[in-house]
């Protein structure tokens, strides 16, 4: 009996928050019903309707994966017809091309992360901007974007954002957070430039002025006060006094300035001889130099021809070098493909079938642990604003597979944060081009900037 007592009392308690997370969803405060309804189920599992509603609430939230979540679990754990959370799946799976639309949502706002860690908050707005206008209830999206724009230091951009995130759901703590510290952050904006406006300027103290009337105007006569004759004479002889200092000092700093002149000029022709002379031995040394080094060039060359390799290379030594490294050498793929690179296709056309399937063979394997090393590289000098090694990076990896249009995309973005639009909007055009039917050709021609 005392069991089935406590097991009332937890129902009843966990009905109870679930009553008090329904009046909170009611007046949309979606994270107050979360919390009540999570703690709800945490003491009945069962608990269908809490379940059904914490549902709706990560729908009204644009969670939807989150959503379904739930009503899955609510309709294994009560299979009966009566359970909504049966209708709420049919209406929601019934429509394939909405659930394709929230999948490209989620890579959507999953790239925009990606671009706000590599600082690329234009390209990061953009496909925010893009994410809200398909599911215009996601709070992450509306979440980050505040936090974007507080980046970028548009403070009314961001307030506006998070002022929607809040009319879906007025109590969430992380954009009550964020609205706080802009408003503060506006708050002394205003304040700065209240004080940076002028001011009307004062009176002179001590003047004092007289003004009356005449027909339609007004008259103001400054009254002056009587010269005191002592304090002006006394004045008029400091004045002087002053001058006649500063005329004897300029006239002495004049002369020591002709001669420090004169000191400097003598030096300089000095050092000028001197660097002369330094010149003269310098290009003779020069020319020994390039003596030197014909003469090298010259023995290297003998010792080519008397080695029999006339001082070249063959292919079929960089292709032997290439496959020691595949099969058990210590530098790796990257030594692979560098060895590979110097078998040109003149080179490849001259050789023997065995030649070429082993080249092809190497170049299959090597290439795309290389591509993955190159496009990692290129995310981590991204990472770093260091746009141009970037840039060679993807370049690399590109050349390796033309065929993947996200290396190119990314290439396209490289060159934007680089400031190269120019060069941006060509790989832009040259991916709606090439790759038509591809997601990366709808979103390249957005990214595209007018000249």
């Amino acid at each position: 009996m005392a069991n089935e007592g406590l097991y009332a009392k937890i129902v009843y308690k966990s009905n109870g928050l679930y009553n008090e997370g329904l009046r909170r969803a009611q007046v949309r405060d979606l994270s107050g019903a979360l919390v009540c309804l999570r703690e709800s189920l945490s003491l009945n599992k069962k608990n269908t309707n809490a379940r059904n509603l914490l549902g709706l609430v990560y729908f009204e939230m644009g969670d939807i994966v989150r959503a379904l979540t739930q009503w899955i679990i609510s309709r294994n754990t009560d299979g009966s017809k009566e359970n909504p959370a049966l209708y709420y799946i049919e209406k929601v799976q019934s429509n394939q091309a909405q659930l394709e639309v929230i999948n490209q949502t989620l890579k959507k706002y999953n790239q925009a992360l990606q671009y706000s860690y590599q600082n690329s908050f234009d390209l990061a707005i953009i496909q925010l901007k893009k994410v809200l206008s398909i599911n215009e209830r996601l709070l992450p999206a509306y979440q980050l974007l505040a936090l974007v724009y507080m980046q970028t230091e548009e403070f009314e951009k961001a307030r506006r954002t998070i002022v929607k995130g809040l009319r879906i759901d007025k109590s969430n703590t992380r954009l009550l957070t964020y609205l706080a510290e802009v408003d503060e952050i506006l708050r002394e904006i205003d304040l700065q430039s209240q004080d940076g406006k002028k001011k009307n300027a004062p009176k002179r103290p001590g003047v004092d002025v007289l003004s009356y009337e005449s027909g339609m105007d007004t008259i103001i006569q400054p009254v002056h006060e009587k010269e005191r004759a002592g304090f002006s004479s006394i004045v008029n002889i400091l004045i002087g006094m002053v001058v006649g200092v500063a005329v004897c000092y300029f006239l002495i700093l004049q002369a020591k300035i002709d001669k420090k002149t004169a000191e400097f000029d003598a030096k300089y022709i000095e050092v000028s001889d001197q660097l002369s002379e330094e010149q003269a031995l310098h290009n003779q040394d020069l020319a020994t130099l390039d003596e030197v080094i014909a003469e090298r060039d010259k023995l290297k060359n003998d010792y080519a021809k008397a080695a029999g390799t006339n001082g070249n290379i063959r292919p079929e030594d960089y292709l032997i070098k290439a496959a020691y490294e595949y099969i058990g050498g210590s530098e790796g793929a990257e030594s692979v493909m560098s060895l590979l690179d110097n078998i040109t296709e003149e080179d490849r056309d001259k050789k023997s079938e065995d030649f070429k399937l082993l080249y092809d063979k190497l170049l299959g394997n090597t290439s795309p642990d290389v591509i993955n090393t190159y496009i990692e590289s290129a995310k981590t000098a991204m990472k770093s604003n260091d746009y141009e090694e970037a840039i060679a990076q993807y370049e690399k990896a590109y050349a390796l597979n033309n065929s993947d249009s996200d290396i190119l995309m990314s290439l396209a973005h490289a060159y934007r944060q680089s400031g190269n639009t120019d060069k941006a909007n060509e790989i832009y055009r040259k991916i709606s081009t090439d790759f038509p039917d591809s997601q990366n050709a709808q979103d390249a021609l957005e990214y595209i900037t007018e000249e």
